[in-house]
């Protein structure tokens, strides 16, 4: 697969988030077979290089919103981490899923972005990581399974791996896995199946399945589960931490199970719960995330 270039970096300005990580955001845009990617960086206050994540957007939200509501721009920036946000084609990813609807080369595009950001030294190479929220967490899937991936770590968020690449998916090793999904989860639905309102947007896993494939991959031998304590007495919904432990060195397993939980990030804004299904604010997906990987 050709490797794209990047030709350009221009500073770009937006809105205050709720921290004032930088003072500017920086804008890639890198050469590709179908046009030219974009992606917005914030950088870490030190020096380069530095460790790295990668954030995808679910579908319809931008990267400007992730940037804006996601909790991920002021997490990296407490952990001294670069936080990367690419933008989709139309707002979609091609995350490899059967029925997915989107064609472009996102493997290709996020490829060139993570070598670019290596090569650029503003990313630490043994310490770059993806993330990824919906359709975003199964684009994050697809990038991980390949074994000539360059990330060191994968975190999903109401997301799961699509059931055509459970045979072909080759993680690397090792590497830091953390999954994140609602047990009421009426999209992506958290014992596998049909995605969508209506079941016709492709065939995913189970949330325990695509954690226990991994959990193989890196050749984990025990698993743990602990309730965590419950911060928001206003919500029925609760998580469940379960751990597996005993991998390969450095390597690591982990899923937060949020137990009556609808198609809402942890610690996120609520978006339509009548709709989408319940929210749990006991934990910042953002920043449990970020802490895994900075301690990995």
């Amino acid at each position: 697969m050709r490797r794209s270039n990047l030709l350009v970096a221009t500073l770009f300005f937006i809105a205050p988030c709720a921290v004032n990580v930088a003072e500017a955001d920086q804008i890639l845009t890198l050469a590709t077979a179908d046009g030219p990617r974009q992606a917005i960086l914030l950088p870490a206050q030190q020096t380069g290089p530095n460790p790295t994540i990668i954030i995808l957007h679910s579908e319809t939200i931008s990267a400007q919103r992730m940037v804006r509501s996601s909790g991920f721009a002021e997490a990296a920036a407490v952990h001294g981490f670069n936080a990367v946000f690419p933008e989709g084609r139309q707002q979609l990813w091609n995350d490899a899923r059967e029925g997915g609807g989107a064609h472009s080369d996102d493997v290709g595009f996020l490829n060139a972005l993570a070598h670019q950001l290596i090569e650029s030294k503003i990313a630490d190479p043994a310490r770059i990581y993806i993330a990824g929220v919906s359709n975003g967490g199964m684009m994050a899937f697809a990038m991980i399974c390949h074994q000539d991936a360059p990330f060191a770590g994968i975190a999903t968020i109401i997301a799961v791996l699509p059931s055509n690449l459970e045979q072909s998916c080759r993680p690397p090793k090792p590497i830091a896995v953390v999954m994140m999904n609602g047990t009421a989860d009426p999209i992506m639905p958290f014992g596998g199946g049909h995605v969508g309102f209506f079941g016709r947007h492709g065939n995913v896993l189970g949330a325990e399945r695509t954690a226990e494939i991994f959990a193989k991959a890196e050749d984990c031998t025990s698993q743990s589960q602990s309730p965590l304590p419950k911060r928001n007495a206003t919500e029925k919904t609760i998580v469940k931490l379960v751990t597996w432990s005993s991998c390969a060195p450095q390597a690591s397993v982990r899923l937060y199970e949020v137990e009556g939980g609808g198609h809402q990030i942890p610690g996120g804004p609520t978006f339509l719960p009548f709709l989408f299904g319940s929210p749990n604010h006991d934990i910042r997906a953002a920043d449990a995330i970020l802490e895994a990987f900075a301690g990995s």
